[in-house]
């Protein structure tokens, strides 16, 4: 009788145990992202670029924007061997805005990604300006 109790609480166990170290529960993405404004913001070249080190990705990039009212968030995305960085700078609407040009550069880095090549694509969206993809393929090691 103790077993035939004892059964389901072996199965689930069980279960449990295989799909905590399946593939399909496999790392999270771990995501810093942080950012500032230029003090000059016509020095800033509008670009990314990318490195690789102890299996972790770092992204640094900068752009104008048509004031220096924004403020800038990130989604990062892993679709298999993709993984797509969109930076948002939305206006903050500040009344008081500065209507000069604006510039911004950004750090972000994304850990737990497995070792192999990827197809990184960083896409600024700048709300009420343009939208710009920068591609890159990077390996991870």
């Amino acid at each position: 009788m103790l077993n035939r109790l004892l059964a389901p609480f072996w199965v689930a166990a069980i279960f449990l145990v295989l799909s905590g170290c399946s593939g399909i529960t496999g790392p999270q993405l771990l995501t810093f992202f942080d950012w500032g404004e230029v003090e000059v913001p016509e020095d800033v070249v509008p670009g990314v670029s990318t490195t690789t080190a102890l299996g972790e990705l770092f992204i640094l990039g900068q752009f104008q924007t048509p004031t220096q009212c924004y403020v800038l968030d990130a989604e990062f995305r892993q679709t298999g061997k993709n993984v797509t960085v969109r930076v948002t700078a939305e206006p903050t609407g500040a009344p008081n805005c500065d209507p000069n040009l604006g510039g911004f550069r950004y750090t972000a880095s994304i850990r737990n990604l497995e070792f192999g090549t990827y197809d990184l694509s960083v896409i600024h969206d700048i709300v009420g300006g343009t939208s710009v993809e920068y591609t890159r393929t990077v390996t991870i090691k």
